[in-house]
């Protein structure tokens, strides 16, 4: 009876590693589909992000970033879209648009938003050195 004991025991083993393979082959093929998370980072061979997308309170990002020096973060590129369904202390949405940054602020910010009447209008900002 000694005998049998570790070929059960080993046969239970393999047959709950086949489970936990088959599981995780499952859940890979979800992920070709579909991925949700809050942010989404990718990082160059430096492991310096390059591209972040993420999501907080009603504000959606993506950046394509420099790498920062130690002095200064590194310029970037900025879409986002505010939907503005969520109160907060400042109205910002909705609205969508694009930044340019570099050194920490805005050179560059092309814009829009809807006025009183649900109209959406243009707005350019470019600020100098």
């Amino acid at each position: 009876m000694e005998r049998g004991q570790p070929q059960e025991s080993a046969r239970a083993g393999v047959e709950r590693l086949e489970r936990r393979v088959t599981d995780l082959e499952r859940s890979m093929l979800g992920l070709r589909g579909e991925v949700r998370t809050r942010q989404l980072v990718i990082v160059d061979d430096d492991d310096h992000p390059r591209i972040v997308g993420e999501v907080f309170a009603d504000v959606a990002e993506l950046r394509l970033e420099l790498p920062s020096s130690p002095d200064a973060p590194g310029p970037e590129l900025l879409l986002f879209a505010v939907a503005a369904s969520h109160p907060a202390p400042v109205e910002l949405g909705p609205a969508i648009g694009m930044q340019l940054r570099a050194h920490g602020r805005a050179i560059f910010e092309l814009d829009a938003w809807p006025d009183a009447h649900g109209f959406w209008s243009p707005h350019l900002h470019v600020s100098g050195p």
